[in-house]
């Protein structure tokens, strides 16, 4: 094996890990916490308002067609 590949194989737990955690916590503070944090980071106010009204629903679009998907039931 080359080093790549042994560092790569060292390596896929700790993105494992990484990974759930960054599902975990997306999935936890949901699509508003993630929403807000990107308007809060905005400077420019009319990019701002866009945002608000636009990135929430598609985060929680997104979000329960994944969560749909591990989970096997419809919610509609």
């Amino acid at each position: 094996m080359s080093k790549f590949q042994t560092a790569a194989n060292k390596a896929k737990p700790g993105l494992k890990i990484v990974g759930k955690l960054v599902l975990l916590t997306a999935l936890r503070y949901g699509p508003a916490g993630v929403a807000g944090w990107a308007v809060k980071s905005v400077a420019r106010r009319p990019l701002k308002m866009l945002l608000a009204l636009t990135l929430e629903p598609m985060l929680a679009r997104v979000l329960r067609k994944i969560s749909l998907r591990y989970n096997g039931t419809s919610s509609r």
